[in-house]
């Protein structure tokens, strides 16, 4: 996984300058809103994560649509697309293995019951 982030990385960046492809930011907007975020403000996690998911909706897959329009290799704009994915979409934590059996944990109950 890291090494094929590398490769693409290294090779990436040299058709970035043959194609004079830019990298990919994206603003920071105030939720619900089109109007940016002022500097020194910053977003709750889950915020964030909105913020993210908003970008790719309206600022990566439409530089992807222009990238490709350019008539730049396909490959290259769908590389680009899914490296800015890979950086900004990722998981924090991987998720844990749950094919094996997973002891739950033992909780105490008071239940009331009535004759």
């Amino acid at each position: 996984m890291i090494y094929k982030s590398l490769f693409l990385l290294v090779f990436a960046n040299m058709f970035n300058q043959a194609y004079q492809m830019q990298t990919i930011t994206c603003p920071k907007w105030v939720p619900g809103t089109n109007e940016v975020l002022p500097v020194g403000v910053t977003l709750s996690p889950q915020l964030e994560l909105e913020n993210r998911v908003r970008c790719y909706c309206e600022v990566v897959k439409q530089k992807e649509q222009e990238c490709i329009a350019r008539h730049v290799p396909a490959n290259l704009c769908k590389a680009r697309t899914a490296q800015w994915v890979e950086d900004n979409l990722r998981l924090q934590q991987p998720l844990m293995n749950t094919n094996g059996v997973m002891r739950l944990p033992q909780i105490d109950r008071m239940i009331n019951v009535s004759p």
